[in-house]
């Protein structure tokens, strides 16, 4: 009972203290914890959201582990930062204990909303489809949690589907259950998803997970497990929703403003300052620049967005945009970008690319958004591993500093990972793709308990 009543009460606070933060409506502990406060449509989307509350966000932190950035001349200033940029292993492990436990912390709410589901009294027949939209997205979120931290603790599928993968935790008591296979992870997930896909769910702003959304996660799930075909299916039912209008100067701007936007698919509600972290001070800079590869053609609507110049050492550097580019001109944001249009071409275009006969269509797709955000397009003579580094080099120059490259890298490990110096001048270390560093390791506040869990390759397991 131990473990439960730990997660039940370090959920209770997450919820707590993220009252002050989030103008939803929260419910207070007492809520969460007994079994017939979920009653109706209200108290249910509550809860809900207090799961969406308790989502970690660890996006900075994977972008400094991926090849998004390079180091400046102020990375020494923070040795943890400089530290987790060199992959080292105490880092890492620090990441992936809070990492762990947030999920899971997550999936716990989501559990309980589902256990509970069946208690919620409907009013009238039009609150069947908010509750079905509730059941929805609390089942496409506990999937969400589950891909993340299977993608971080789990290796790539292609090297051996049978392989340890993550705990499913389906219910909310006591449970030390074994890491299931990466193939059975994945399967749950998919059952998780083709569940929520069935509701016809279009909510009208961008901070839940809409049908939309879940057809979306189909198509990463689908890519990451070599389903190349149905990947390219759920990637093309994604795009049937996207419009012209969604690709330029305008919209592009409205992914880093307060209001909805039609080109974001999902992102999580913030009232707080988002990516922070990274600027050193407001004189001296930032930790990070971005990585030299990142270069954008004359016209590109994206470079002004993308990209933040800014002097350090004498010269004008490329600092990230986004949300460092908010933070730094003194304005806010209320969403923090996870699903957006733009990533469902690069799913499509990369599942082409996989897919023989097709690769073709693939530069056809990729370019179809290039054209549209007026970028240099992809030469349509690309094939093979030229193609595939093509279409990376592309997806850097789109969500750089979002937290998503690193996932791509470890999946695709088509080479190793450069660990470059001050502006990128040379290649301090390098992460090959064998390194067992990969693979997130196991925390103690796990492997204390379950005496059943096994340790990832490489990382100790200290009892």
């Amino acid at each position: 009972m131990i473990k439960n009543f730990i997660y039940i009460f370090i959920a209770i606070s997450g919820i707590v203290s993220g009252m002050s933060s989030c103008s939803l409506d929260i419910p207070p502990a007492d809520q969460y914890s007994d079994p017939d406060a979920i009653t109706d449509v209200a108290t249910a989307r509550s809860l809900l959201a207090s799961a969406y509350l308790l989502y970690p966000h660890y996006e900075y932190e994977l972008s400094i582990l991926g090849d998004d950035f390079c180091q400046t001349s102020a990375t020494g200033k923070d040795m943890s930062q400089k530290n987790l940029y060199l992959w080292q292993d105490n880092s890492i492990t620090s990441l992936a204990e809070n990492i762990w436990l947030e999920y899971y912390n997550t999936i716990a709410s989501c559990n309980t909303l589902l256990e509970r589901v069946n208690n919620i009294v409907l009013e009238n027949t039009s609150e069947e489809g908010k509750k079905a939209a509730i059941i929805s997205e609390c089942k496409a979120l506990k999937a969400l949690c589950y891909f993340n931290l299977l993608r971080l603790f789990a290796p790539a599928y292609d090297k051996n589907p049978q392989a340890d993968g993550i705990v499913l935790k389906e219910h909310l008591g006591l449970e030390y259950p074994k890491r299931s296979s990466i193939e059975t992870c994945v399967s749950a997930i998919r059952t998780l998803l083709t569940e929520a896909v069935v509701s016809e769910n279009a909510p009208a702003n961008n901070g839940w997970l809409s049908q939309t959304a879940v057809y979306y996660l189909l198509a990463e799930l689908e890519l990451y497990a070599g389903q190349y075909g149905q990947a390219a299916i759920y990637a093309e039912k994604v795009l049937e929703q996207a419009t012209d209008d969604m690709f330029t100067v305008s919209g592009y701007k409205r992914l880093w403003e307060t209001a909805s936007c039609k080109e974001r698919i999902f992102g999580f509600y913030t009232a707080k300052s988002f990516y922070a972290d990274i600027q050193f001070d407001a004189t001296n800079g930032d930790y990070f620049a971005l990585n030299p590869q990142i270069v954008y053609g004359e016209g590109d609507i994206r470079e002004t967005y993308n990209v933040y110049p800014f002097e350090m050492e004498g010269e004008q550097r490329d600092l990230l945009g986004k949300y460092n580019k908010v933070n730094k001109e003194s304005e806010s944001i209320q969403y923090i970008n996870v699903m957006r249009y733009a990533g469902a071409y690069f799913i499509a275009a990369e599942a082409y690319s996989k897919t023989s006969g097709k690769e073709r269509l693939a530069i056809q797709k990729l370019n179809e958004y290039l054209e549209a955000c007026q970028a240099t397009t992809l030469d349509e003579g690309l094939t093979g591993d030229a193609l595939l580094q093509a279409v990376h080099l592309e997806k850097m120059k789109e969500f750089a500093g979002e937290g998503i490259l690193y996932f791509d890298l470890k999946r695709l490990h088509s080479g190793s990972l450069s660990r470059l110096s001050k502006w990128g001048k040379s290649e301090e270390a390098k992460v090959e793709n064998s390194d067992y560093r990969w693979c997130f390791p196991i925390p103690r506040s796990e492997y204390k308990y379950n005496e059943n869990i096994t340790q990832n390759e490489g990382w100790p397991l200290n009892r």
